[in-house]
């Protein structure tokens, strides 16, 4: 599984599909945050990757969703090289910024 893809399939299932989103794993995104924030200074796709993966494994429900959307990302034809520049910090931030709003939506349902 490449890196960017994971980080592409996390950002789509919490975007589309937050009910694979127990209220266990809602409560665990604090952690999730914090986790992203302290690798925010060595920044590569994949010490992302390693934060989602060493969260979601305990979340089984996110974990599938995540890899079904991976599979998915894959069999679509790569993007050119020169169109993914600057797209790690970009993708860093869309990480951040949608698990703040499924946060704020969770919230918001109770």
């Amino acid at each position: 599984m490449e890196a960017d893809n994971i980080i592409e399939a996390f950002t789509q299932v919490v975007r589309e599909q937050d009910y694979v989103f127990s209220d266990v794993a809602i409560a665990d995104l604090p952690t999730l945050q914090k986790n992203l924030t302290a690798i925010e200074e060595n920044l590569t796709s994949q010490t992302i990757v390693e934060v989602l993966r060493q969260w979601y494994i305990n979340h089984e429900f996110v974990r599938d969703a995540i890899l079904i959307e991976e599979r998915e990302i894959s069999k679509v034809a790569k993007t050119k090289p020169q169109s993914q520049e600057n797209t790690l910090e970009n993708r860093y931030r869309v990480v951040q910024e949608e698990v703040q709003k499924l946060q704020e939506r969770k919230k918001e349902d109770k």
